[in-house]
């Protein structure tokens, strides 16, 4: 089974910020050309750029915990719990791209960023579902979606990765189903889910 973090607000800092006080800081200080787009340290700069995604762009701590969540769950003994993350930008990273770092913020942002520079291949979400070989088992966990979820290691589930709004994918030919009756944040909803894995094996 997969689980697949979708339109993941990860991303490398734009080109038109790079020329910003706090941005040129930030790299100055880390030695580096670029560096993970962060809200929480780039707030004023996104808001410049990109007034309008000001509470959506820079929030890489969701993937993050997405991972470790995964990585650290008791399925790991039973099933083959296995994960990837598809960005906005429509890069994937799969779990074995993640393979060897530490449990810290700080090695996988490294590897997340070495990633991002690297991996020139874009593929939209659905072709990655395709890839993977089962769109007929794959669902959406979305919070207008229909009742019924079933929950088992035969499904893959696709759980969005941003801290507002929608999926910008096109996910029409994919079946929405909600596990809450409201809108809750990823770590809640990977929780939800290892739960319901859990109980049914």
């Amino acid at each position: 089974m997969f689980i697949i973090l979708a339109d993941a607000e990860l991303e490398l800092v734009p080109e038109e910020m790079k020329g910003e006080d706090e941005i040129r800081s930030i790299l100055k200080a880390h030695g580096k050309e670029n560096t993970l787009l962060d809200n929480s340290k780039m707030r004023s700069s996104i808001a410049k750029h990109y007034p309008k995604y000001i509470n959506r762009m820079g929030f890489p701590h969701i993937a993050y915990i997405f991972t470790r969540l995964n990585e650290e769950s008791i399925l790991n003994e039973t099933i083959k719990l296995d994960y990837a993350i598809h960005t906005k930008h429509d890069v994937i990273i799969e779990k074995g791209d993640l393979a060897g770092i530490g449990a810290g913020y700080t090695e996988f942002a490294e590897r997340v960023e070495m990633l991002l520079q690297k991996k020139t291949v874009k593929r939209k979400l659905v072709e990655y579902v395709e890839e993977i070989g089962t769109p007929g088992n794959t669902v959406v966990l979305h919070p207008n979606g229909k009742s019924g979820l079933v929950v088992n290691d035969q499904f893959n589930y696709i759980i969005g990765g941003f801290p507002e709004g929608d999926f910008r994918s096109n996910l029409l030919t994919l079946r929405k189903f909600a596990i809450h009756d409201k809108e809750i944040t990823v770590p809640s909803v990977l929780e939800l889910l290892h739960f319901k894995l859990f109980e049914t094996l």
